[in-house]
């Protein structure tokens, strides 16, 4: 028997060994088929600041549903935003504000500009969106919030 020191070398042994865990693993868990978009999708809104905020996304799959959640958190406003694909492929955004008020609400992308303005409760939906990037830009009464740029 020959001892090992943790400074070899990785050899052909080595190779086959992680090559049959890898394959072990993928078959009994694999990874999610969205992990890429994920994995963008936080590398995309690491970094971004909003005042000094926290910012969560998950995506989330239900049947036939792809169904994005996204919240920026400030000390002044979160956003909750719920990011969907409409059966003909435009996107919708349901988004909650909190604390809650009627605000407007604008949606920017490379070439549009939607505006809307969120209920009494804070709700607000912008729906027929294109696919790329944008971000919100809530106007609440003494603070306006620019969110760091989403992929729709």
């Amino acid at each position: 028997m020959t001892s090992l020191r943790p400074d070899d070398p990785i050899d052909e042994l080595d190779l086959r060994i992680l090559a049959a865990v890898r394959d072990l693993w993928s078959a009994a868990d694999p990874p999610p088929p969205d992990l890429v978009d994920r994995v963008r999708c936080a590398v995309a809104l690491h970094g971004v600041r909003l005042g000094p905020p926290s910012v969560a996304v998950c995506r989330q799959r239900t049947g036939s549903d792809d169904v994005g959640r996204i919240t920026f958190d400030s000390d002044a406003l979160t956003i909750s935003l719920s990011v969907g694909v409409n059966r003909d492929g435009t996107v919708r955004m349901d988004g909650r504000l909190s604390p809650p008020g009627s605000h407007d609400v604008e949606l920017r992308t490379d070439d549009q500009r939607l505006c809307t303005r969120s209920d009494v409760h804070g709700r607000f939906t912008i729906n027929g969106l294109r696919h790329g990037p944008a971000h919100l830009v809530v106007s609440a009464t003494d603070v306006s919030l620019t969110t760091p740029p989403i992929t729709l």
